[in-house]
């Protein structure tokens, strides 16, 4: 009895081989792509974050800019629209003393294609326009 292998053996073993392998490999790259694209959602998300808490601190309505010093990415920019809330029911709106309810629309832009790559809408009392009032 022999002990050698044939060469279909040998032939079967390696193109095994040869698809584990270049199914691993296959893997570990989209776990890099996966990595990366997380990478970049948690960056951008962060940027947004920043952008909408110094919006929020900063009550003048006036400037809704967010300055260098607060959001220094050369590459994105934040965006806000502010508007009159809709949908409210009719006894919940007109009364006197009330204050407005506000639609803040922050939106993360990308500037090289000038994308928007995330947004938070925020509904907030427009207390500047009270303080206008009295």
């Amino acid at each position: 009895m022999r002990k050698n292998f044939t060469l279909i053996e040998v032939v079967v073993a390696i193109a095994i081989l040869g698809l584990s392998l270049s199914g691993l490999l296959q893997l570990l790259t989209q776990s890099q792509l996966r990595i990366a694209n997380a990478r970049t959602q948690w960056h951008e998300m962060h940027m947004l974050t920043q952008g909408v808490e110094y919006l929020l601190m900063n009550s003048r309505m006036d400037d809704l800019s967010v300055p260098d010093e607060v959001f220094p990415y050369d590459d994105y920019q934040i965006d806000c629209t502010v508007e009159d809330a809709d949908g409210l029911p009719e006894e919940l709106t007109g009364q006197s003393g009330q204050l407005p309810l506000k639609k803040w629309t922050i939106t993360l832009i990308r500037m090289k294609d000038r994308r928007e790559r995330l947004s938070v809408v925020i509904d907030r009392f427009g207390y500047e326009e009270a303080d206008d009032v009295q």
